[in-house]
């Protein structure tokens, strides 16, 4: 279900490449050649009571090399426009609507910016609280998708306006496929899940589609596309909690085969009045 590799790195400077590209997003081989250091094997005395420490060196360029190709084949790192990058093996898919083809894949580091734009869109309102706290997050974090020891966040968008770099690459996956123009990011899903043994099974869902191409079917679309994926990835219950002022977002969710699961009395306090909080999950 993790993403995380846990135990399956080989070497350390495996795990030290991984955790690197974990943490920053999208990184290039000279970054990482200017970034990761692995102890050289030489111990060295401290002064008395310090006992000993190891040096840290650059890892040789072969072995950087040999280190990005196992990660790769190994499906932890993918390799886009130059940047290396988490895996997320899922394919596109492309929705009709009103205003063309909208296109449905995993987020790259690069929608970071049209991801938080539309998430603050939706939520202006102040009718959607969780969407609000993961943009202020996003701001703050240096990746968008996270998959370590502690957690595992994924996000998928909805873009208009994106065209394939030729017609050879619409049926790979997201990640093996360049673009030559990225589209503008007009809804989002994103799945968070704690990698906490006895949570492990659950994931929190939050998704949203601007207002000026609602009512055209993205949002059923990213919301099955994020299901299946998240059911295939062996989570086996998500959930989402909105303000009960939120009555679009829970008849949307209700439509989509969501039941809700009890509500939070008085659990926000949204202009000066306390609202209860609406618990919606589904089993996929």
């Amino acid at each position: 279900m993790s993403m995380y590799p846990t135990d399956s790195f080989e070497t350390d400077v495996q795990r030290r490449v991984y955790e690197y590209v974990e943490r920053n997003g999208a990184v290039t081989a000279a970054e990482l050649a200017r970034s990761i250091e692995i102890d050289d094997g030489r111990a060295h005395s401290k002064p008395a009571r310090s006992g000993t420490y190891t040096d840290t060196v650059a890892p040789e360029p072969n072995e950087l090399r040999s280190c990005l190709e196992a990660l790769q084949a190994d499906g932890y790192l993918t390799e886009v426009d130059g940047k290396y990058r988490l895996a997320l093996e899922a394919t596109t898919t492309d929705v009709d609507c009103e205003d063309g083809v909208i296109t449905i894949r995993p987020a790259r580091e690069e929608d970071r910016e049209g991801v938080v734009e539309t998430m603050r869109t939706v939520a202006d309102d102040g009718t959607y609280v969780v969407a609000e706290n993961v943009a202020t997050e996003l701001e703050r974090e240096s990746a968008l998708v996270r998959a370590n020891e502690e957690r595992s966040r994924v996000f998928f968008v909805a873009v208009r306006g994106e065209r394939p770099a030729d017609e050879e690459t619409a049926g790979e996956t997201a990640d093996d496929s360049a673009t030559s123009d990225d589209g503008d990011v007009v809804g989002w899903l994103h799945v968070d899940a704690p990698e906490h043994p006895s949570l492990r099974h659950t994931a929190e869902v939050t998704v949203g589609v601007d207002p000026a191409v609602r009512r055209q079917g993205i949002g059923s679309e990213l919301l099955a596309y994020g299901l299946e994926w998240a059911a295939d990835a062996g989570y086996q219950k998500l959930y989402q909690n909105v303000p009960a002022t939120n009555e679009a977002a829970i008849e949307f969710l209700e439509e989509n085969g969501w039941d809700r699961e009890g509500e939070h009395e008085g659990q926000y306090c949204l202009d000066g009045e306390f609202v209860d909080e609406i618990m919606l999950a589904t089993w996929p």
